[in-house]
């Protein structure tokens, strides 16, 4: 049997965790550079905000109807994650973590067991635990198990297990009933495009494509397709996530706040996102041959406009971060123009190969002292938090202060309503009184 748990409107159920006087409030959670809302709780979506809305244009409405706006505080949702994956292992024999605020759980086809009471416990404890409130589906497969998620969350009141709202069990349910009143579109894994499709040959409901023959299924919707519908058919065809094939590209950019002008913030932020990038590499056992830099100005301001990129070969695949942060230095500058306003770089990471032995340069000798160097830095910043070290490059405008995490400059990401990290800064934890 396999369960999905997913937190209830996550970002906003974070934030409501340290303040409770936000318990009825209506919340919204904004994306980088607050552009856009990327998470509502339902009080905020009863009001008629959504996810996609454009911040700055209903910036002063949401001030209006009392709306507490957050920026993205991804340092504290994925602390939570971490805690309630936590609570997830102690009940289960198996946890996949899909995403940031969901996971698979998967028990043994235990006879005599009841699956409801056990989903009981788990949203109960979860709760208790984290504050964080979830919904839970259980079902034999995950295509019926993510259904059975939106109905617990959908429909609560009348998919309710032992009178507790947010967990919904297959096993109990009319399953031809239900499937005949879910949208096809609704399913897991069924996108656009494939909506589309199905729609034009008449099937409109989860009902109709478990009916829909196998082998169209295969030719007309791929294999993934044909998974889904032995799915909706009871047959468990979607297991566990396989090992993923390595990454063929790594690729790192943020706009910025506001516009830059001096190339010493632009070689500044360049830095910060050549390290996350090389970051993410690594931790993939790779190394990169090829190293691209783009700049780019806002294309719909006013002023004049450029945009280019320039890209490099390495000698050897490499993951050294001071190799790759001076070429890409070596890039920007090439492509730097001044008197732009420029809004956005980035950096791509490319031939990316997992070789431990790689054909060397005749007369390059640090190799064998790189690995070892790079992965002290990772262990180092893995324990003690990402940027605890940090290569010292650039010339840009440095804090104030000692908080080398808050950088007042252009180029950083705008957030201008921030909340603490409460549970990873020391400096930030909540005071009772």
């Amino acid at each position: 049997m396999i369960m999905h748990i997913d937190g209830n409107s996550f970002y906003a159920s974070c934030e409501r965790v340290f303040r409770p006087d936000l318990y009825n409030s209506p919340i919204a959670v904004l994306s980088n550079n607050d552009g856009i809302i990327v998470a509502a709780n339902a009080e905020c979506k009863a009001l008629g905000f959504k996810r996609g809305d454009v911040f700055f244009k209903i910036k002063h409405k949401m001030e209006k109807q009392g709306v507490q706006v957050f920026s993205s505080n991804y340092t504290l949702y994925s602390d939570m994650s971490a805690r309630m994956n936590l609570i997830y292992s102690r009940i289960a024999a198996e946890v996949e973590v899909y995403s940031i605020d969901e996971s698979f759980l998967f028990f043994p086809d235990w006879a005599n067991t009841d699956y409801s009471e056990i989903g009981i416990e788990l949203k109960n404890t979860v709760t208790r635990e984290t504050g964080i409130p979830v919904s839970i589906g259980i079902a034999p497969n995950k295509t019926l198990a993510k259904m059975c998620n939106k109905l617990a969350k959908t429909r609560c009141q009348i998919h309710l297990v032992s009178g507790t709202p947010g967990v919904c069990n297959w096993q109990t349910l009319n399953h031809d009933e239900e499937l005949a009143n879910y949208p096809v579109g609704d399913i897991w894994g069924v996108g656009y495009s494939k909506t589309a499709f199905l729609k034009r040959h008449g099937i409109h409901t989860a009902l109709d494509l478990k009916r829909y023959p196998l082998d169209k299924a295969k030719k007309h919707l791929t294999i993934t397709g044909m998974r889904t519908v032995q799915e909706l058919n009871g047959v468990r065809a979607i297991d566990k996530i396989e090992a993923q094939a390595p990454r063929q590209v790594v690729m790192v950019s943020r706009s910025f706040q506001s516009p830059v002008f001096d190339i010493n913030d632009i070689i500044t932020a360049l830095a910060e996102y050549t390290q996350e990038a090389v970051s993410r590499m690594r931790e993939g056992g790779l190394s990169c041959r090829y190293i691209s830099v783009y700049l780019m100005t806002n294309a719909y301001a006013e002023g004049g406009q450029y945009c280019n990129h320039m890209t490099c070969e390495l000698s050897y695949p490499s993951g050294y971060l001071p190799q790759i942060t001076a070429a890409a230095n070596e890039l920007l500058k090439r492509i730097y123009r001044p008197n732009y306003k420029y809004r956005k770089v980035m950096i791509g990471l490319t031939g990316l190969s997992n070789d431990p032995h790689p054909q060397l340069d005749l007369f390059e000798c640090r190799v064998p002292v790189n690995e070892p160097l790079m992965q002290a830095f990772d262990r180092i910043n893995n324990r003690y938090g990402r940027g605890a070290l940090k290569l010292a490059c650039g010339l840009g405008r440095k804090p104030a202060g000692n908080d080398a995490a808050e950088i007042n400059a252009a180029w950083q990401v705008k957030r201008d309503y921030l909340s603490p990290r409460y549970t990873t800064n020391i400096n930030e934890i909540p005071v009772a009184f």
